[in-house]
């Protein structure tokens, strides 16, 4: 018999985090976060982190377990995520899926990584050729190796085109036999049976929220709380140091502004600008 878990997701600020704790006092489960900020340690006031109050009340597992300096990936929180389900598993406690962090939340539905590991000298030379020539220069490498690549990859990205002209350089095979052997891969987690809970708001509700909890992040410290990563070397790691909020702290705070109205406007204005994506992205690949 599957697994039975419920996840709980939504665009920011859409309310998950107090549902999911609703559910959890009324079922006694414990909760897997699905947040890729709140995975770091000391980023808490811009990741709307649960209180200290509320985590002692309800067990939360992937949460402060890495540090900012640090990158974190996908395939790290997998692996701490599978330990987690299997202790939450070994108490017969629910388990709650919270949080809306693209891939991570897509790790609960299907594979998000594929098994094809890149040796240093592959990544080197794709570096390299990145380097000398940019995306062109990728584009044309990955087109010498594989002339349909086009058809399934974006050629005007170069993340993209790199990783996929690492996977053709490391296995001799071409994109589409790449993809066809990823869409067979299980679910990381094993079988599982779903029940899945979308947190909805109208726009106007969202934005109202957003503003709302922003004005809160700024009078509870977020200057302070990017201070203190600053001086811990959040800017040794692009995607934390990038999380909405911190990204434009960090940001003001070089710029010697004094205003903190316009920082406000900026968080709110790339909050907003992230909702749209998460709903596309919610949108596409869990419906």
């Amino acid at each position: 018999m599957p697994l039975s878990i419920t996840i709980i997701s939504g665009v920011t600020a859409s309310g998950k985090t107090a549902e999911a704790l609703r559910l959890a006092r009324l079922t006694g489960a414990e909760i897997i976060s699905c947040d890729s900020v709140q995975v770091y340690r000391g980023m808490d006031i811009g990741s709307a982190k649960p209180s200290k109050e509320e985590m002692a009340e309800v067990p939360h597992h992937l949460i402060d377990v890495a540090e900012p300096s640090e990158p974190f990936n996908v395939s790290e929180y997998i692996s701490m995520a599978k330990r987690a389900l299997e202790d939450i598993c070994s108490r017969k406690n629910p388990v709650i899926i919270s949080g809306g962090s693209g891939f991570y939340l897509k790790s609960w539905f299907s594979a998000v990584t594929d098994n094809i590991k890149i040796s240093d000298s592959i990544r080197e030379k794709v570096a390299s050729i990145v380097h000398k020539g940019g995306v062109e220069a990728l584009s044309a490498e990955l087109l010498k190796i594989d002339p349909m690549a086009y058809k399934s990859v974006d050629m005007l990205n170069p993340r993209r085109v790199s990783k996929a002209l690492e996977r053709c350089m490391q296995t001799g095979r071409s994109v589409a036999d790449i993809l066809a052997d990823f869409k067979r891969l299980p679910c990381p987690y094993g079988e599982l049976d779903r029940k899945f809970i979308m947190v909805e708001r109208s726009d106007e509700e969202i934005e109202g929220r957003i503003r709302s909890r922003t004005a809160g992040m700024i009078s509870s410290g977020l200057i302070e709380e990017t201070e203190a990563l600053l001086k811990r070397g959040i800017l040794k790691n692009p995607s934390a140091a990038g999380a909405i909020g911190y990204r434009e702290t960090i940001e003001w705070l070089a710029s010697n502004l004094k205003d903190e109205h316009q920082l406000y406007e900026n968080i709110v204005r790339s909050t907003l600008a992230l909702v749209k994506k998460q709903k596309k992205f919610l949108r596409n690949n869990l419906f």
